[in-house]
């Protein structure tokens, strides 16, 4: 079941259906879910991860041939978000099960949001962030809202990366009742010079995007069986959950852990920023019982516990034979 869920890194010169001479059509490899305009020549990276009946997060990583360039649509590390209570504080997670895992935070402006991302999405790649103009505004197409948001708000950032790149975020955040989405979330890397080159990808990429009629459907399925599910689950009657309804679940963690490894391969870094680095990308830096560092996915549990394989479960007792437990960092 995880090779389904595997990041698929794909060759867009191998892309079967020509678009213009320099752009080719990129399908989401892992549901069938959408497709979009790429560059022709770019390797692309990503498709739609599923973490739960209502938890799917769309993504594509974009490098150019000379590996100068780097843009991205949406991450698959970001969440939605749930409002701070007096149950849940700022950082806590909720845990729906196989339907979504949820990340508690305050609402942030798209400027905010966007500002923030910036430090956990270019960390490994610029050793420091100065602010600068972010130049002419992109035009972006930004998905329409449903009728039950009750504000979205949009902003970007711009900064000098090193001397010779520039590194730039776009986030419209969408605020509803109880929780908060981010609604659309591009970026990218590049030398000056390649920048406008990377800003037409971004514009082609939003504009060109379209979910499959067919995976609408499907999800509009999803979603009402989490709501049988949910309702199972909140009655305590886990145990009469089909055999199929479970072994979802279990593939839900499992995905899990593959977006905490992908993290690990993209940033290739020990620690996060800061606090709100974690909160926003939901990863917990721990260590093992040899002092090496591993970025796993934030979970509602105490423990976190790393198998031989890479695998990781977030849960109060030990898994097992063979499972290690992992000390969060302060």
């Amino acid at each position: 079941m995880l090779s389904k869920f595997a990041l698929l890194v794909f060759s867009l010169s191998s892309a079967r259906v020509i678009v213009a001479a320099d752009w080719v059509v990129f399908q989401d490899p892992i549901e069938k879910a959408f497709t979009l305009d790429v560059p022709t020549g770019w390797t692309a990276k990503g498709g739609l991860f599923r973490l739960g009946y209502s938890d799917y997060r769309p993504m594509i990583d974009l490098l150019s041939p000379d590996g100068k360039v780097n843009a991205r649509l949406g991450d698959v590390a970001v969440p939605n978000y749930a409002l701070p209570n007096a149950q849940h504080p700022e950082g806590d997670t909720i845990d729906l099960g196989a339907q979504a895992q949820m990340t508690v935070s305050r609402y942030r402006i798209g400027q905010e949001y966007a500002a923030a991302y910036a430090k956990t999405r270019f960390k490994d790649m610029c050793p420091a962030l100065a602010p600068q103009p972010a130049g002419p505004v992109l035009r972006l197409t930004v998905p329409a809202v449903d009728a039950t948001v009750k504000q979205t708000t949009e902003g970007e950032a711009a900064f000098r990366c090193d001397a010779a790149r520039v590194a730039y975020v776009y986030a419209k955040t969408a605020l509803y009742t109880g929780f908060w989405q981010v609604h659309l979330l591009v970026s990218y890397v590049a030398p000056p010079d390649q920048v406008a080159a990377a800003r037409a990808i971004l514009e082609e990429g939003t504009r060109s995007f379209k979910l499959n009629d067919a995976w609408i459907a499907y999800q509009k399925k999803m979603d009402a069986d989490a709501l049988v599910y949910q309702r199972q689950r909140q009655a305590d009657r886990r145990r009469a959950i089909s055999q199929q309804v479970a072994q979802f679940e279990a593939s839900m963690q499992a995905m899990q852990g593959q977006v905490a490894a992908f993290e690990r391969g993209q940033a290739r870094q020990a620690k996060q920023v800061e606090t709100w680095g974690n909160i926003l990308t939901g990863i917990t830096p721990t260590t093992d019982p040899y002092g090496n560092t591993h970025d796993v996915w934030t979970g509602s549990k105490s423990g976190y516990w790393m198998d031989g394989r890479g695998n990781y479960i977030n849960s109060d007792l030990s898994p097992g034979p063979g499972w290690q437990r992992l000390t969060p960092k302060e």
